[in-house]
């Protein structure tokens, strides 16, 4: 089998789950016996005493989701995203707990599972036809709209050990996207292969939203995630740490992974390296401390590898790492994509009403559907600092009058 490149996993399943749930796992746990030395198998098993200790990749998780609705699953590398979703499409049993599905799951994650590196396009694809039970007549039908969605109409019947990453990664979606499942289970193939493709995906995972179809979604994209998801379950070394709607989920991880971040001037860093757009500079003209009722100017400073790539920026006022205060954006302004290479954008905030505190400022830039997060940056150093009056209570003044009778 192949390793290293996203498998594609289907499995049928029919609990009696007599709720409107379509997923509900019940105190859910999946652990591993770790031995510190490899005869500690054989002597376990010959002197019945104990020789291991259990590893807990995932303790007591517990959660239902509804026809229609999608679940964001984020966390820290480690924390159990990739088991969750293993034991949700069927290729992992659990050590305790309960999974109901009712409907076809289809999984596309990233094991070392899936496709025969030795078959060509082509032969995987009736390959896995056949492994889902489907009639050869159903993929032939088929088989023109994957190949078409994939774009690998040249690399077809070529065998997948000469594909690249990106291209496996290309042919598995394109099978998800053709066989449209009940349940989609995602787990961080999307971060595999080119922009132009990922947007792809991202589209139609929208357009199989559309019709009522349930996603769970594992992503280290945020942003990806908030578009998507109602839901968010954030997994913190096998543990729920937080779970409900998506926007207080994802502000709390994003708090912690700013507090956790010895450099957050230069977070999120790496994951954004290949990308056509980045942040240069965020800065503010102000001279700091501001006072409440100032007109407060913002600089971002953006680079592009072309002159005509829309993108739009967005910037947010943060009171601490957990509270957002307001955000706005190109999009949310009214205004065109910003398109050149290299851009000056200024923000201005017209007489503030920020009471007095110290704020972060967040911008991130993302294509022009709003699908594809390019770069994000927080300004953390120096904090917009604005000066305190007395007896001001909140984030924001509001005009008020009193009349007493």
């Amino acid at each position: 089998m192949l390793a290293g490149s996203p498998a594609v996993v289907s499995v049928a399943l029919m609990h009696g789950n007599t709720s409107d749930s379509v997923v509900c796992v019940s105190h859910l746990s999946k652990s591993y016996r770790i031995y510190d030395k490899p005869t500690d198998r054989l002597k376990e098993l010959i002197t019945r005493n104990l020789y291991h200790r259990d590893f807990f990749a995932l303790s007591n998780v517990n959660f239902s989701l509804k026809q229609g609705k999608s679940l964001g699953v984020i966390g820290d590398n480690g924390s159990g995203k990739s088991t969750l979703l293993q034991l949700i499409a069927g290729v992992l049993t659990p050590t305790s707990g309960q999974i109901q599905c009712n409907g076809r799951i289809l999984g596309l994650l990233e094991l070392g599972i899936g496709f025969h590196i030795e078959f060509t396009g082509r032969q995987n694809i009736f390959l896995y036809g056949d492994i889902l039970g489907l009639p050869h007549s159903l993929i032939k039908a088929r088989f023109a709209e994957i190949v078409d969605f994939s774009e690998l109409d040249e690399f077809i019947d070529r065998p997948l050990k000469t594909y690249s990453t990106g291209m496996r990664m290309r042919l598995a979606f394109s099978l998800v996207a053709a066989l449209d499942p009940d349940i989609l289970v995602i787990d961080e193939a999307l971060t595999v292969g080119d922009n132009y493709f990922q947007k792809k995906c991202l589209d139609h995972m929208s357009k199989i939203k559309e019709r009522g179809r349930t996603i769970v979604f594992c992503s280290h994209s945020t942003y990806q995630v908030g578009m998507f998801c109602e839901e968010t379950l954030w997994l913190r070394k096998g543990v729920v740490e937080r779970h409900g709607e998506t926007l207080p989920v994802i502000a709390a991880y994003e708090a912690y992974q700013l507090r956790r971040s010895e450099h957050a001037n230069d977070e999120p860093g790496a994951k954004y390296s290949n990308m056509p757009v980045h942040i240069v500079s965020v800065e503010i003209l102000n001279q700091l401390p501001i006072d409440r009722g100032d007109d407060l100017r913002v600089r971002i400073v953006t680079q592009c590898v072309t002159d005509d790539l829309p993108f739009h920026v967005m910037i947010s006022v943060k009171f601490g790492a957990d509270f957002g205060v307001f955000a706005t954006g190109t999009h949310l302004a009214g205004k065109p994509p910003v398109r050149g290479r290299h851009r000056e954008i200024i923000v201005t905030y017209p007489s503030i009403p920020l009471l007095g505190g110290f704020y972060w400022l967040h911008v991130r830039i993302f294509d022009d559907q709003g699908l594809l997060v390019y770069h994000e940056r927080t300004l953390l150093d120096p904090e917009l600092e604005v000066r305190k009056e007395n007896n001001e209570r909140g984030f924001c003044y509001l005009e008020n009058r009193w009349e007493i009778s």
